[in-house]
């Protein structure tokens, strides 16, 4: 009889969670740690942290891959690790750790590369947008595709909240889709030429599309 894969889960928000409801209820997975950012999307109605705490499951709560049992020492490592919405970029050390390691983003890679994909993608006026689900490597969302979807958004009328939503139902699916089969895919490159990037410095370029609405956009701009 095998042994159930060990998993670390790396993240936030309600899609970290519905992760480790997936891991929970499979026969083949054990979660060994979750990692936890303690800044949750303001859509999230329950934390991660919460939802490890109420199913026992062992939570490092400081966001820090460094303070996960045996690590320091080098004695970490895990069958898979999944990453949604990790906002530091994880160190090599700990990749390395790691028999894979995959990271679901919401956009269409090699597009919208870093932080706010869909704010950027609805600011930019963009007909689609997307899910990935990738490999990490030390790159910047920038490793071999193992799936994605890609979805029509309009930002003549959405608001970020309403396109960020869907990406995230398309984002749950995707996964679904992608794990009875995650073995069996061979990942493709990215084409680095098609890329485009965004960092927090870039944050200010937003304006009315910086937070989930544009009003509260708008108001936290005349507030700054």
């Amino acid at each position: 009889m095998s042994h159930p894969k060990t998993v670390v889960i790396c993240g936030k928000g309600e899609l970290a969670i519905f992760i480790c409801q997936y891991f929970l209820n499979h026969k083949d997975y054990q979660i060994l740690h979750v990692v936890a950012d303690k800044f949750e999307p303001v859509s999230t109605e329950q934390t991660l942290i919460d939802f490890c705490h109420e199913n026992n499951i062992s939570i490092i709560e400081d966001n820090k891959v460094e303070n996960l049992p045996g690590y320091e020492n080098g004695d970490f490592n895990c069958d898979l690790c999944f990453v949604v919405f990790h906002k530091r970029i994880l160190p090599s050390k700990f990749i390395n750790s790691c028999k894979r390691i995959l990271n679901i983003h919401l956009s269409h890679l090699p597009k919208y590369r870093g932080v706010r994909p869909v704010n950027w993608a609805l600011k930019n006026g963009e007909s689609s947008h997307g899910v990935t689900i990738h490999e990490i490597n030390e790159g910047i969302d920038a490793g071999p595709i193992v799936n994605q979807v890609s979805f029509s958004i309009y930002p003549e009328f959405e608001e970020v909240i309403d396109t960020y939503t869907r990406a995230v139902s398309y984002a749950r699916q995707l996964f679904l889709d992608t794990m009875p089969m995650v073995e069996k895919i061979s990942p493709r490159p990215q084409m680095d030429s098609e890329a485009s990037i965004y960092y927090e410095r870039d944050n200010h370029k937003l304006a009315e599309r910086m937070t989930f609405t544009k009003k509260a956009s708008l108001e936290l701009l005349n507030k700054a």
